[in-house]
């Protein structure tokens, strides 16, 4: 990583293995940023950012500075009551309610700040979505979900059914299929609601840096044909990243979800088929090898893909263009790959 190796190092590593553009983690889970910044707490006293960025800029490699969005320990130990609510356990996480506006107007300043400080070339948004049907469920939210036209006693007892009493979230998905008005309206709203984050910070890094790539980390069911539970777990939909976003890593880790190389080309071309420029994120940290990362990439190479992206390399994410021939070390298996991406 940048910290521990220097960027000089990372670099020149990079730019031996080809990568035209690098995912740095710059405003993780704990809330912290690994810029200056006079407004989100700093996680060093190094700017780790404006390190990468000098030595990335002179080798021709495109630095995109990676946000995880709502999830924000230090805020919500500051602020409460913005936190995103589950159903059975209250504010229990470091997670932000996606629909609280002074986090969202945080976020903004903290994404202003950072166009204006430094030459990003992209923001790459991540966690841009809910993170399951158990989350989302205040008094506030209820009210959204209400206008929307949902019957509140009916939603409650389908996660009294599905949580309480355990029977499992299929239920909604099956409610959804079935054109279950309650349901529709819970995944209208929790559209809505991710749609209105994204546009808010997509908007402010484009006034404040015209030509910026703006690009999302999307969660492979979207890309389904049966998006049930897509839209029902998370709130997010492809058809609407389409409109935000001007590529889409659709995260198709093919081994976190004990898949093979053909569902990765599957998900690839869901993604394409919403309309959306595609750079495919591979399974290349636990759980994988050098010879499925192989399989995984060669599954792409022959559909119009923009190229690979590598999660993860210390708080880095690597992308390669398409045609680019990358050696891969994987200390799993203890071996060196070639693999043309």
């Amino acid at each position: 990583s940048v910290r521990e190796c220097g960027a000089d190092a990372v670099v020149a590593r990079c730019h031996r293995m080809g990568v035209t553009d690098i995912y740095f983690l710059t405003k993780g889970m704990a809330g912290t940023v690994s810029c200056r910044s006079a407004i989100a707490p700093m996680d060093c006293e190094r700017d780790l950012l404006g390190e990468l960025l000098e030595e990335a800029h002179k080798a021709g490699i495109r630095v995109h500075a990676w946000f995880t969005s709502a999830s924000d320990a230090s805020y919500k130990e500051q602020h409460p009551e913005s936190g995103r609510y589950h159903y059975t356990k209250g504010r229990n996480q470091g997670l932000i309610s996606l629909a609280d506006e002074g986090y969202l107007a945080y976020m903004a300043d903290v994404t202003r700040e950072l166009c204006r400080n430094y030459p990003i070339d992209g923001l790459h948004l991540d966690y841009i979505r809910y993170n399951h049907l158990i989350y989302g469920w205040s008094e506030e939210d209820l009210a959204r979900y209400a206008a929307e036209g949902a019957d509140i006693a009916r939603l409650k007892a389908l996660m009294d059914r599905a949580f309480v009493q355990e029977e499992g979230p299929e239920i909604f998905f099956d409610a959804y299929r079935n054109g279950d008005e309650s349901v529709h309206a819970l995944a209208r709203a929790r559209r809505k609601d991710v749609v209105h984050f994204a546009t808010t910070l997509t908007s402010v890094a484009r006034a404040e840096t015209p030509g910026i790539i703006l690009s999302a980390a999307l969660m492979p069911e979207g890309a389904y044909e049966d998006i049930s539970f897509s839209d029902v777990h998370y709130g997010q939909n492809y058809e609407d990243a389409a409109k935000l976003y001007d590529y889409a890593l659709p995260m198709a880790y093919s081994q976190a979800y004990d898949k093979d190389a053909a569902w990765v080309r599957d998900v690839a071309l869901g993604t394409m088929k919403r309309g959306m420029r595609t750079i495919v994120g591979v399974h290349a940290y636990e759980g994988g090898t050098g010879a499925t990362l192989q399989t995984d990439i060669a599954a792409v190479q022959e559909i119009p893909v923009e190229g690979v992206c590598l999660f993860r390399e210390g708080a880095c994410v690597l992308a390669f263009a398409k045609g680019t021939s990358i050696d891969v070390y994987n200390p799993l298996d203890e071996a060196v790959t070639r693999i043309e991406a």
